[in-house]
């Protein structure tokens, strides 16, 4: 999987998510660490050439964030 493939399918992912659960960095960091674990696969191939770990799903998400404005 090519990484822009590979990045709309978490991004398609995240917006599965309830808001609620989409306000916060730390809402990112842990979807990437179960995305992770849960679908390996997803990133199977891709990972022969570039490494998609954690921090490279939260880079993706990160302009996603729901920010909550006070």
């Amino acid at each position: 999987m090519q990484q822009p493939e590979a990045q709309a399918r978490v991004i398609e992912e995240w917006f599965r998510l309830p808001e609620s659960r989409r306000l916060h960095a730390t809402d990112a960091v842990a979807f990437a660490f179960r995305l992770l674990q849960d679908q390996p696969e997803m990133f199977a191939r891709h990972r022969e050439r570039d490494q998609v770990d954690h921090d490279v799903i939260v880079e993706w998400l990160l302009p996603y964030l729901n920010r909550q404005t006070n």
